[in-house]
């Protein structure tokens, strides 16, 4: 019985990481919709503000770990005048970190 219980606990715990999973292509329209005033979210578009970084540049600053990118968007920058929540956060880390070369 015990077995059968743990079996379900370590179930549980897989869903619920895959539910809580960042979302890169959320990401990506989240960082179209928001980023893009100051910095250059695809390869196709300028930068508006050129001291921005764009996002292949800061991917490969934080490929190593995303999280930090994510938790570094909680607490912005005073130009950054857009406020997100942790898990639009994690989204545009995780959109950003698949633009690591």
């Amino acid at each position: 019985m015990q077995l059968l219980r743990f079996g379900l606990v370590l179930s549980a715990l897989f869903v619920a990481s895959d539910a809580f999973a960042a979302d890169a292509a959320n990401g990506q329209r989240l960082a179209e919709a928001r980023c893009v005033t100051c910095h250059r979210v695809g390869t196709d578009r300028p930068r508006v503000i050129a001291d921005a970084p764009p996002f292949d540049l800061i991917a490969r600053k934080f490929a190593l770990d995303p999280g930090a990118l994510a938790f570094s968007m909680l607490d912005p920058h005073p130009r950054m005048n857009v406020t997100l929540t942790r898990r639009e956060a994690e989204d545009i880390a995780a959109y950003i970190n698949t633009l690591a070369k």
